[in-house]
């Protein structure tokens, strides 16, 4: 009894000398924090205008004596418009933010252990447009000037006019924005060890943060104008005696556009920053082991653009000066003119833009162990860096433009005596134009920037382990584009100055001219634009054990290895131990110990001795450690015996 008494009192002895942190261990936590932001939009819009005009002059006089007619007109302007506008418009902000500091064992001394922790991030943005546009003008435009004069005697007429201004025009606009901010960061600080001095361990620190944005954008447009406009002067005279006209004329001025203009706009920034400090055990001398850093960071832009529009414009567009004379006697006529002005145009403008910018930036500190001697390990860092952006756009765009221009100045006379006519003349200005504008414009920037430094064990001198380094980054960019365009003009432009005359007398006709000015046009224009700009730095510093290490074993020479600043070495060892305890010796154990040393040297000037570590100097705690642990068993032994009764068996 009084010997287990002992045994009790020997331990709390030790564990009372002990410091007061023997056996600390540590803190952990965890952070995690999660966005979602799905947009999904839809717009479709139709307009249609449809216009039949209709305006006329038609006097009709029929008078066994005189016709007198004073100035007859008709005047039109006629305008049809149809316009569709679809737009969708979207906008994501997004901003994480992490920030984690870890204690670690400050005043532990002897056998503490570890600190941790863990951050992830995970953001996500999917936005999704559709928006539909149609316009059609449908136009049917009649002006004319139609006065019938019947009479026994004489029709005299005054001036006469047809003048017509008609306009259809068929406009749509489709349009998708797309803006996406994501902005990512991430602080962590995981405290060492910082007055442990044997046995210590780990900090640890983890980081993992992801972003991902998603934008699809398709945009249809169609646009159309049909024209149809006949402008009229035809006045008719039927008389015994003599027919007496004044001047006439037909004055028409039309206009039939089609116009599309589809556009995506997509915009997608991401910016991420991760920093990350591991502390190291600085006080720690013996058995050191800890700190360890990991960070991943990953970005993905994905961008798919589609856009689609057409114009299509059809003029049909008749304008005549035909008047008619028929007369017993003379016919008499003043100047007379058919003027034409017409118009047609198509125009589709489709466009894509895209422009992903992706910052991304790791800076790493692990510490290392400065002040450990024997039996050190630890630092050690890794980073690991992603970007993907991803552009995909498709344009396509038809502009197509028919025309139908006629312009006839025909009077025609028939008399029994003379025809006495004025000038006459026939203008006609026409032009067609198709233009189909496709274009896609990608522009992607990518920066990546890596920092890390670790820490060695500067004061090692035997069984060092430690530092090492990883930078992994990657940049991925790819731009794919199609634009096609289709432009067609059709244009048939008629213009007739064509007087015709039938007398019994004599004709007598003043100057004609048929002027005529036409122009069809088809432009297309395809062009793809991409720029990539890709930027990657890494920093790596590397702290390496800069002292020396003696070593010495029985039997063996004493080797002296002195570390160079660059040079790499690597040593792996496989150790089988077995222990056999006798019983009857309260703490007295024996240790057969195979120790392998393998060694790799690839670099000049480095050399690993064949000796067994941890031997010298260094073991001179442990063996009085020991000592004292079997002086204590000593003592317990002989207790034991001055207590035992005379020819008792020893206690097992």
């Amino acid at each position: 009894m009084k010997a287990k008494l002992l045994s009790v009192a020997v331990v709390l002895v030790a564990l009372a000398a002990a410091p007061p942190a023997l056996a600390d261990s540590g803190t952990g936590a965890l952070l995690a924090g999660l966005q979602n932001a799905t947009t999904a939009q839809v717009a479709a819009a139709l307009s249609a205008s449809q216009q039949s005009a209709v305006n006329a002059n038609v006097p009709v006089s029929i008078s066994g004596g005189t016709v007198s007619v004073g100035p007859s007109a008709a005047t039109q302007t006629a305008n049809s418009a149809a316009t569709t506008n679809v737009a969708n418009n979207a906008a994501t902000n997004q901003n994480q933010s992490q920030q984690q500091s870890t204690g670690g064992n400050s005043s532990c001394q002897a056998g503490c252990g570890g600190a941790g922790g863990a951050q992830v991030g995970g953001q996500n943005a999917a936005t999704h447009q559709g928006a539909a546009g149609a316009a059609n003008s449908n136009q049917r435009a009649v002006n004319a000037n139609v006065p019938v004069s019947i009479a026994g005697g004489n029709v005299n007429s005054g001036p006469s006019s047809a003048t017509q201004t008609a306009s259809s025009a068929a406009t749509t606009n489709v349009g998708n924005n797309a803006t996406t901010n994501q902005s990512q960061s991430q602080q962590q600080s995981t405290g060492g060890n910082s007055s442990c001095q044997a046995g210590c361990g780990g900090a640890g620190g983890a980081q993992t943060g992801g972003q991902n944005a998603e934008t699809d954008q398709a945009a249809v447009g169609a646009a159309q104008s049909d024209q149809h406009a006949v402008n009229a002067n035809v006045p008719v005279s039927i008389a015994g005696g003599d027919v007496n006209s004044g001047p006439s004329s037909a004055t028409q001025t039309p206009s039939s556009s089609a116009t599309t203009n589809v556009g995506n706009n997509a915009t997608t920034n991401q910016n991420q920053s991760q920093q990350q400090t591991v502390g190291g055990n600085g006080s720690c001398q013996a058995g050191c082991g800890g700190a360890g850093g990991f960070q991943a960071g990953a970005q993905e832009a994905s961008t798919q653009q589609a856009a689609i529009g057409g114009a299509q414009s059809n003029q049909t567009a008749v304008n005549a000066n035909v008047p008619v004379s028929i007369a017993g006697g003379n016919v008499n006529s003043g100047p007379s003119s058919a003027t034409q002005t017409a118009d047609s145009a198509a125009t589709a403008n489709v466009g894509n833009n895209a422009t992903t910018n992706q910052e991304q930036s790791q800076q790493q500190t692990v510490g290392g162990n400065d002040s450990c001697q024997a039996g050190c390990g630890g630092s050690g860092g890794a980073q690991m860096g992603g970007q993907n952006a991803q552009t995909t756009q498709v344009a396509f765009g038809v502009a197509g433009s028919e025309q139908t221009a006629v312009n006839g100045n025909t009077p025609v006379s028939v008399a029994g005596g003379d025809v006495n006519s004025g000038p006459s003349s026939a203008t006609q200005t026409a032009s067609s134009a198709a233009t189909a504008n496709v274009g896609n414009t990608a522009t992607t920037n990518q920066n990546q920037s890596q920092g890390q430094t670790v820490g060695g064990n500067q004061a090692c001198l035997a069984g060092c382990g430690g530092a090492g380094a990883a930078q992994t980054g990657g940049q991925n960019a790819e731009t794919t584009q199609a634009a096609m365009g289709a432009a067609q003009s059709s244009q048939n432009a008629v213009n007739t100055n064509a007087p015709s005359a039938t007398a019994a007398g004599n004709v007598n006709a003043g100057p004609s001219a048929a002027t005529q000015t036409v122009a069809s046009t088809a432009n297309l224009t395809a062009q793809n634009n991409a720029t990539t700009n890709q930027n990657q730095s890494q920093q790596q510093s590397q702290q390496v054990n800069t002292g020396q290490a003696q070593t010495r074993a029985p039997g063996s020479r004493t080797t002296s290895t002195p570390a160079s600043p660059t040079a790499t070495r690597t040593v792996s060892r496989t150790t089988t131990t077995r222990t056999t305890t006798r019983t009857g010796v309260a703490g007295e154990r024996t240790t057969k110990t195979t120790t392998r040393v393998t060694r790799t040297s690839g670099v000049r000037g480095v050399r690993t001795s064949r000796t067994l570590p941890f031997t010298g100097v260094f073991l001179l705690w442990p063996s009085v450690l020991g000592l004292l642990l079997l002086l204590a068993g000593l003592l317990v032994r002989r207790a034991s015996r001055r207590d035992r009764p005379l020819g008792a068996m020893p206690p097992s």
